[in-house]
């Protein structure tokens, strides 16, 4: 906020920078505002939390180029984001999968409205409607156990946090995307104020995108001997992809303060994400038979023959929506503070999608192997030699509900300034629900009622794949308007043939409900024995779970229910040395878990089949496994932090996790496997399983410094930088030790800002290093994400002390999104391009 004035003691230190000690003394105030303000008080989270935490304030969130919460967290060290579509969706820590650590709002967990993980899409949630962001990386007793990584904490703003009667916030942007010349828009109110002891505040964002990507995603490679590449993917498969994405959030506050010491609150946060997204795809199986395939001379490409292809078109609508409410009180009274709330939470997907897949042919294909984004042109394939195989209508739904309920006293102790005992005890609720519907309609068995891409006006006009280095042109799209007015006719007749067992397994196999229950309780102390603090305790947490789900046997469907329940008793010491005023030297050894995927112990799974031209049968299959135990973390942390000025930290860490019975998922391709009657000529099959043991080290380092001892316009310089070195070990049977899922050895980001007069600007680079994706059978079949890289800026005018505009640059070096296999980045799997975006804004308060 501007006109927050700093502390005393930050206004001798900033002034004594600037110009010396006699300047220092003839300067009695400070007034600091936007982006060091927001700096200052992010390191003063950090700076005065009892654990390791690092933080976003309010009045970073927004000023720079970031469009979700998951975007904002990316600035923090040990933070990893995994992208979708161009938007920053899955947060890691320390190399953590997100699946594994815990987010929270004001304290309380929200969920997950997905129904196959417990890792929420932070890109649900607009930043504009909180008012910090915490990672809290070692947790205190008094914190829940989940998060083997991390713990997220969203915080909510207070209305009692602006300092003044009357709140009120505007701002709107207009943009520009260069890959489809599309205008995306973005706006966000705050309206609010206190009267006498009752505070209210209410936050409203919106935003809307409409916008294009394209890709390339090869399959399965394999060493072929003779290949300058060192091997051969089955297929050439490249895709178009319009979308449209719409977030909206409503967040708000009620306090009231009857006297010193004593606060009741409701609060709560309703967010909701919508994504529209239309794909057109092409797939040339030029590798799949290498009898047909022969390679040139130099093995940098050849002729393939009897080369089938694929066509298809698929539509999905995405709906998730979260919500949580809290109603609480803090009383303090001399030595006793208690504090109680008690919390809902409600979140809710609804997805459904159809697909249409056009198939066949016999061409024979030129490929090129000698470019990264490799060519494949079949020399005589036609509309007419793609005739219908599929069309599948998919509904999923899934609903969470989670009530919880917490109770915390603690007491003063007159032991240093800060010493204290805390007791108090949780009790956590979730009711998950998760029901997967998709119908399966196949071509007709007789040769008259079978048509092709080529009859009835199916067939659509060419679709441009554009990825920079290559342009794909997809000559046999499907016309949508068409297709659905030709299903909408034929469905379910002799032309489109419904495939009852198949639809019995996609009904049946995926759906399951679940209740899990925790129960925690701990005590902890805080001695402050001067330059040292002390803080020990144990927290205590009895899990129970249940878990329904179906099996199907001979087309018989048959409930199988499965419970279990374990209990875990963690200790937790950190140890907090001031050895002088701006040094902090902290030490932390504490135990967390991480409780399996929601999905992962479902009884049932889900079976996907497709008949192929000459009658066999190729399928997934993707299991649970009720028996999977949760992973359990012992950690160690060690850290240095130099506060050396106001908006100035340099900073250390290093950590250790040694986790037991992690779960990975295993992969194997199966072949004439019996399943329900029917044999699968090939099976790709995956399951959750145990692991032995892992462990993930690593480094954090961090530095930022406002340069306002710099004469003239050189004092509106700053700079902040972290980087993150880890490794990684994965004990997994029949393989030996492999590096984590998601654990990028190298994190690190950079920004350099300037604030002087009316004048803000940042410019901000974030480098996300490669990291591993999935286990396969052996080396050739475990995938990776490659490194990532993001370049983005903001420059903002302020017009009058209320009013600004302002001007925000993203992914301005056209990065693409990679993903490759067997370690070699020429195997891709997956290249995905997305382009720039612009926008301009402006924004009031009063």
């Amino acid at each position: 906020m501007r006109g927050f004035k700093a502390s005393a003691s930050a206004l001798v230190i900033a002034s004594a920078m600037a110009a010396g000690p006699a300047a220092a003394q003839a300067v009695d105030e400070l007034v600091i505002t936007g982006q060091r303000l927001s700096q200052q008080r992010a390191i003063e989270t950090k700076r005065e939390a009892l654990g390791v935490v690092d933080a976003i304030s309010a009045d970073d969130i927004g000023r720079l180029a970031d469009k979700n919460v998951a975007e904002n967290l990316e600035r923090l060290p040990g933070v990893g984001v995994a992208y979708d579509q161009g938007e920053g969706r899955y947060v890691s820590v320390r190399g953590t999968p997100s699946a594994l650590n815990n987010v929270t709002l004001n304290g309380v967990e929200v969920g997950n409205p997905d129904g196959d993980s417990r890792a929420l899409p932070l890109d649900v949630i607009s930043g504009q409607l909180l008012g910090r962001l915490e990672v809290l990386k070692a947790v205190t007793p008094d914190r829940d156990a989940q998060g083997i990584g991390g713990t997220i904490n969203l915080v909510t703003q207070s209305p009692f946090a602006f300092g003044k009667d009357r709140i009120a916030q505007v701002s709107g942007q207009v943009g520009y995307q260069e890959f489809n010349e599309k205008t995306p828009v973005q706006g966000d109110i705050t309206l609010g104020g206190v009267i006498g002891d009752w505070g209210a505040l209410l936050g409203v964002s919106y935003q809307h995108r409409d916008y294009r990507s394209d890709g390339l995603f090869p399959d399965d490679w394999r060493t072929v001997p003779g290949v300058a590449r060192g091997g051969l993917p089955i297929n050439l498969k490249y895709t178009n992809y319009t979308l449209e994405r719409e977030r909206i959030g409503v967040s708000g506050a009620v306090e009231y303060r009857p006297e010193e010491g004593s606060r009741f609150y409701f609060r709560g946060l309703w967010s909701r994400f919508t994504e529209n997204e239309y794909r057109q795809r092409f797939r040339l199986d030029f590798a799949s038979n290498l009898a047909n395939v022969t390679l040139n001379s130099g093995g940098t490409g050849g002729v393939s023959r009897n080369v089938e292809a694929r066509q298809d078109l698929r539509t999905e609508y995405k709906e998730k929506s979260i919500s949580s409410f809290q109603l609480g009180a803090e009383h303090e009274r001399g030595p006793w503070k208690v504090e109680y709330d008690v919390s809902f939470g409600y979140n809710e997907l609804i997805e459904p999608n159809e697909a249409w897949l056009f198939r066949g042919g016999a061409a024979t294909v030129d490929f090129d192997m000698t470019p990264l984004l490799y060519t494949a042109v079949p020399r005589n394939l036609t509309a007419r030699d793609l005739g219908f195989r599929q069309y599948t209508r998919q509904d999923e739904t899934g609903e969470e509900t989670n009530k919880a309920a917490r109770f915390d006293l603690r007491r003063s102790i007159e032991i240093g300034e800060d010493s204290f005992f805390k007791v108090g005890m949780k009790i956590r609720e979730t009711d998950k629900k998760f029901d997967g519907r998709t119908d399966v309609f196949e071509r007709a068995s007789a040769a008259a009622n079978r048509f092709t891409l080529a009859d009835f006006g199916l067939q659509g006009p060419n679709q441009e794949v554009s990825l920079g280095e290559a342009t794909y042109i997809g000559q046999f799209a499907i016309d949508e308007d068409a297709i659905r007015a030709f299903t909408a006719d034929n469905l379910g007749g002799v032309r489109m043939v419904r495939n009852n067992s198949t639809s019995l397994s996609n009904d049946t196999l995926s759906d399951y409900s679940l209740t899990e229950q925790v129960l925690a309780g701990y005590a902890m102390a805080n001695i402050d024995f001067g330059q040292v603090t002390l803080l020990a305790g144990w927290r205590a947490e009895r899990t129970k779970t249940d878990v329904r789900g179906f099996r199907l046997t001979g087309g018989v469907v048959t409930p199988v229910t499965r419970d279990g329940d374990y209990t875990d008793f963690l200790p937790n010491v950190h140890l907090r040395w001031e050895p002088r005023e701006d040094v902090i030297v902290r030490a932390a050894y504490t135990h967390t878990v991480g409780r399996p995927q929601y999905p992962q112990l479902r009884p049932g799974g889900l079976l996907t089949l497709v008949t192929n031209p000459d009658g066999t049968v190729d399928g997934d299959l993707s299991e649970g496994n009720v028996d999977l135990k949760p992973y359990r973390s012992e950690n160690f942390d060690l850290s240095v932090e130099w506060y050396f000025a106001p908006g100035g930290i340099l900073s250390a860490g290093a950590f250790l996790k040694r986790i037991d019975d992690p779960i990975f998922t295993f992969r194997e391709t199966q072949t004439g496997v019996v399943l329900d009657g029917r044999t699968v000529t090939r099976l790709a099959y995956t399951q959750p399983r145990n692991a032995e043991d892992g462990e993930i080290r690593g480094l954090e380092l961090q530095y930022q410094q406002q340069f306002t001892f710099l004469p003239g316009l050189w004092s509106g310089f700053g700079v902040s930088a972290n980087l993150t070195l880890s490794d990684s070990e994965l004990t997994v049977p029949g393989r030996g030790d492999l590096p984590f899922l998601g654990q990028s050895d190298l994190l690190w980001g950079a920004q350099l800002f300037y604030q002087k007069g009316r004048i803000e600007a940042a410019l901000s680079y974030h480098h996300t290093g490669k990291a591993p994706q999935s286990i396969g059978g052996n080396t050739d079949a475990d995938t990776f994400d490659d490194d990532y890289r993001r370049l983005n800026a903001k420059v903002s005018y302020a017009l009058t002390d209320r009013i600004e505009v302002f001007v925000d640059l993203q992914n301005l070096t056209d990065e693409v999104l990679r993903e490759y296999q067997a370690g070699r980045k020429d195997w891709l799997t997956n290249y995905e391009r997305y382009k720039r975006t612009y926008y301009v804004g402006l924004s009031a308060r009063w």
